[in-house]
């Protein structure tokens, strides 16, 4: 029986680790049907990014460009009224409106201290003053998420860890992605609320990125386009490799 590939990929900055899997991707995903009924090319991924702030962070050829880059980069913040715009979950809350155990959803949205845990806060604090590998905060809640038919989360988790020197890495866990069409702007509003909520308030350097995916997929309507995405080589001596 044909198993999905699991990649992993090196790289130095985004842009280069979005053209490096999409080529991956189309080279060697496993064709799979999609819950929706559309066809995919799918793979499990590792990605380490080692400059994740380099520029440019955006792929010149990623399919949705500047325009919905900002308008995506916006959502990652604190006020954004995601309800108004018709989504059933946001990142942004699920990270700093985490609800404690036995709260019930009216509590939960009713917002008070009581009811919920601010998990990017608690993270900015303590990452500093602390070499640990008990800094992560997560997405899921199974007792919605497993149940609900709308959308849920795809970011599940991120891990932190103070590496000394003000230098630190994150981990990210994903169980589902876009690969063509959204996983470069994913990381780059993702970073962008990193830098503002936890490095530059601590004088700290993200030296170090990994991006785990266990579902990273090009839905078929986008395979023509994304045969054509070359890899973004800042360094030629950093390639991708198979497991």
């Amino acid at each position: 029986m044909k198993i999905p590939t699991t990649i992993v990929v090196q790289s130095t900055g985004l842009a280069d680790a979005w053209g490096q899997l999409v080529r991956l991707c189309i080279r060697d995903g496993m064709e799979i049907e999609t819950e929706y009924g559309n066809l995919s090319k799918d793979m499990c991924s590792v990605t380490e990014i080692v400059q994740p702030f380099l520029e440019p962070m955006l792929h010149p050829q990623f399919p949705t460009k500047e325009l919905h880059l900002k308008e995506y980069v916006k959502q990652w913040e604190r006020n954004y009224d995601w309800k108004k715009q018709g989504f059933k979950y946001h990142y942004m809350d699920r990270l700093i409106h985490y609800p404690m155990a036995n709260i019930s959803e009216t509590d939960y949205y009713h917002k008070s201290n009581e009811y919920y845990i601010n998990q990017i806060s608690e993270i900015s604090k303590k990452l500093p003053k602390n070499v640990s590998r008990r800094f992560q905060a997560i997405t899921w809640i199974p007792d919605r998420d497993l149940f609900v038919p709308e959308d849920q989360p795809c970011l599940q988790r991120l891990w932190f860890r103070n590496l000394g020197n003000n230098n630190v890495e994150m981990h990210c866990m994903w169980r589902s992605r876009d690969l063509y069409g959204a996983w470069n702007s994913n990381m780059i509003g993702l970073l962008t609320m990193i830098k503002k909520e936890i490095l530059e308030p601590n004088n700290l350097k993200l030296i170090k990125v990994v991006d785990f995916c266990n579902s990273l997929h090009i839905y078929k309507e986008d395979w023509e386009a994304a045969s054509l995405v070359e890899r973004y080589n800042v360094n030629p001596q950093i390639k991708g490799r198979i497991l």
